[in-house]
């Protein structure tokens, strides 16, 4: 498709912004990738021209939990990016949308149950209609997609009419002609010769939205690329109204990767390459922002020549200190689908740094009835739950006790090592976990779930095998 890269080939021009800017764009120049659009800063401190051409793909943080890094653009590109990020961060989880983003569907409505919505299904991909008055069984429909789905649990949603996106715009049927403008245009008269330059489409039916990249190029270049979109657009609509289900336009792979701590103790390493960086730079600024200027002063000191050792103890001890000031704290781990589960708010008993890392001792008390998931034990009012987390380990252990004292069982999970956030510890679920009761054997469980996760590439073969070695490690324990 002449408006855009969107088959690819050659070398990949990628696009950095976000927290993890600085170590990316190492990544990427070590990749082999050319690096656009880069801010002053980064053009600065690497030494690289502001190239102005538009990207094949975009990686930043996610604006909802900067501890995931979103890589979008064209699906050729993002398969590059992500097979060297996997190489290079293989301890964190990575879902990519299951349909392309803006792209031209022909689905077939499914039907609706009851208080839900509609639904529609391409190529086996079930995905929500927006437009319910077409909600008829069987109806075979043609399709944008608006919303792509990329966590297991995100259904992707469709919108009534055809799309096609290229490297400066994307041109679309809706119901409400329009123009709209990335807020990354900010010259106001860029904007109006934007708008004057989609008049004519929006006279024939069409929406018309400006990408960022848009304010590089001229007058000229955007009119040849708006009619070169219509003409895609007009092709894709007849394919579409021909042919059967599918998907007919290339669109865009949407990549979510939530990263680890030790994949962002990997960056850390990365970044200090470039200017000065102390170890849990990454993990600071994405999950505890109030003591950002603390990693910003210590590495002034470390460019000055204090001991990186001593600032990362004096890291700890602030982080712990954090901690320690909480009222109650949270237990959050994020599943292999993406969800985030927060077990409970407990009371730190205690926290000490110990060998470059915190110890930190959590007790829960419990107030319902019920039965201890994996455990099997009876849940009574007035139990207790006692955890140790340890930053530096795989492994974070729950010890239950009856309101009484004696042990009711143990569950040990098994997961990434925890990171401390401003209020709580969180980690990454690998799912497997070890559990023990009084007077039997230690047993291994949900080892297959793991499994699956490997086989949909939600985690490499890296962190599948490690994941398993720490919990049959603690299952001989």
């Amino acid at each position: 498709m002449a408006a855009g890269r969107t088959t690819g080939a050659g070398v990949v021009r990628v696009r950095i912004r976000g927290i993890y800017a600085t170590a990316l764009t190492r990544l990427a120049l070590d990749y082999g990738f050319q690096v656009v659009q880069a801010s002053r800063v980064i053009a600065d401190r690497f030494g690289i021209p502001q190239l102005t051409l538009p990207a094949d793909v975009t990686l930043k943080n996610s604006d909802s939990d900067p501890s995931e890094l979103v890589v979008v653009g064209y699906t050729w590109a993002v398969e590059k990016v992500l097979e060297k990020l996997r190489e290079t961060l293989p301890y964190s989880f990575y879902w990519r949308s299951r349909l392309p983003l803006h792209a031209t569907v022909k689905a077939r409505v499914r039907g609706r149950a009851s208080g839900e919505a509609c639904i529609a299904e391409v190529e086996g991909v079930e995905a929500e209609l927006a437009d319910e008055e077409v909600c008829e069984p069987g109806r075979e429909v043609v399709a944008s997609v608006v919303r792509p789905g990329v966590k297991p649990w995100e259904r992707p949603r469709l919108a009534l009419g055809a799309r096609v996106i290229g490297d400066y715009a994307i041109l679309f049927e809706s119901p409400r002609p329009r123009v709209t403008v990335s807020e990354h245009v900010r010259m106001q008269e860029k904007r109006a010769e934007l708008a004057a330059l989609a008049t004519e489409y929006t006279s024939r039916g069409l929406s018309v939205h400006w990408r960022s990249s848009s304010q590089h190029a001229d007058a000229e270049t955007l009119r040849r690329h708006l009619e070169e979109l219509y003409q895609a657009l007009l092709e894709a609509r007849e394919r579409a109204e021909r042919g059967g289900p599918g998907v007919y336009t290339p669109g865009e792979t949407v990549a979510v990767v939530r990263l680890s701590s030790l994949d962002k103790a990997t960056l850390d390493t990365v970044r200090d390459k470039v200017t000065p960086t102390i170890e849990l730079h990454h993990s600071v600024k994405s999950l505890a922002p109030s003591i950002s200027t603390v990693v910003d002063y210590a590495e002034k000191l470390k460019a000055r020549g204090v001991d990186p050792a001593l600032l990362r103890e004096a890291l700890l001890d602030t982080m712990g200190e954090m901690l320690s000031s909480r009222r109650s704290v949270r237990i959050i781990h994020v599943k292999l689908d993406g969800r985030v589960v927060e077990l409970g708010r407990g009371e730190v008993r205690s926290i000490y740094r110990e060998n470059g890392r915190l110890i930190v001792v959590i007790e829960r008390r419990v107030r319902s009835r019920g039965v201890y998931d994996g455990l099997g034990a009876e849940k009574e009012p007035g139990d207790r739950i006692v955890t140790e987390i340890d930053t530096g380990s795989w492994l974070v252990k729950h010890t239950y006790y009856s309101r009484s004292g004696w042990v009711k069982g143990i569950y040990v999970n098994v997961n990434t090592p925890p990171e401390v956030a401003e209020d709580a510890l969180v980690y990454l679920d690998l799912e497997v976990d070890v559990v023990k009761k009084p007077g039997e054997k230690p047993r291994l469980i949900d080892e297959d779930e793991l499994k699956k996760a490997l086989e949909s590439g939600i985690v490499t073969e890296k962190l599948y095998r490690e994941a398993l070695e720490k919990a049959r490690k603690a299952l001989g324990d």
